[in-house]
């Protein structure tokens, strides 16, 4: 089952939610359990199918590591051939935004470039 809030672009520029995390604005807004319980779902990239609003997060072994950093959750909004666009929060952010995240592969050893800010990293959260 994934999580969706319907109208993610009306967020930007609100203020933040929660504890100003990343996931603080998925479980808010999407109904999200706790990240604990999250599984990886379908990747985003080449998904046309995801509906607007769908919360998405990066991944490792199927399940998110909800480290300080190198991890990060969204609403995802659209994509194209170049990135995904999503609206997400994080501390220092300073209101939830809608901004571009760009698809940059990985790198020699097979992890994801910037993982909290590449579009190919991203998968569904169920």
């Amino acid at each position: 089952m994934s999580y969706i809030y319907d109208s993610p672009e009306s967020l930007a520029k609100q203020p933040l939610v929660g504890i100003h995390h990343c996931v603080a604005l998925v479980k808010h807004y999407a109904k999200a359990p706790a990240a604990s319980l999250w599984r990886e779902g379908a990747s985003v990239k080449g998904n046309m199918l995801l509906k607007k609003g769908t919360a998405i997060a990066t991944f490792v072994n199927g399940k998110y590591p909800n480290q300080g950093t190198g991890n990060h959750a969204a609403l995802h909004v659209s994509q194209d051939a170049s990135g995904i666009t999503v609206v997400d929060q994080w501390s220092g952010s300073g209101t939830i935004r809608l901004r571009r995240l760009m698809f940059l592969g990985k790198d020699k050893t097979g992890k994801y470039v910037d993982p909290s800010n590449n579009g190919d990293a991203f998968s569904v959260v169920e």
